[in-house]
């Protein structure tokens, strides 16, 4: 759906953090919101500012940070795209049962849980063995 509108998933997903904060947001606090790096931020907030839905701005506190802010052409993108992906969510979550739902929030607390519980100090992993089908010469 992102790509009907000329988004990428980390744009639509920069457009809906900053949506969500509800005013400008650095730079940098939104690419750990988006769990992605800085050089990867700076790409995706290029094509949107190229394309018109944000505005980049000097942080009147410390001009060290840029501040990011939607535009009401993003805000208009979103009123149209929003809607699509509920609409789909909604489609496609009421073909489950009531069984298969309760058992879906059941697998997701699980991973929840396990995710909370998992160790942080783990070794560290063995090498990678890529499969031959994905080697390059």
């Amino acid at each position: 759906m992102a790509r009907r509108h000329g988004l990428s998933h980390a744009a639509l997903n920069a457009l809906a953090v900053l949506e969500g904060n509800g005013g400008p947001l650095a730079a940098g606090e939104l690419s750990a919101r988006m769990h992605i790096t800085s050089g990867t931020m700076t790409s995706v907030l290029d094509t949107l500012e190229g394309k018109g839905y944000l505005r980049r701005q000097a942080d009147p506190a410390d001009r060290r940070r840029v501040l990011v802010d939607l535009t009401p052409t993003a805000l208009a993108v979103l009123d149209r795209l929003l809607p699509e992906v509920q609409q789909a969510v909604t489609a496609v979550m009421g073909t489950l049962d009531d069984q298969a739902l309760h058992a879906l929030l059941d697998h997701l607390t699980a991973v929840h849980q396990a995710l909370a519980a998992a160790p942080t100090d783990l070794p560290p992993p063995p090498a990678r063995r890529t499969p031959p089908h994905l080697r390059r010469s």
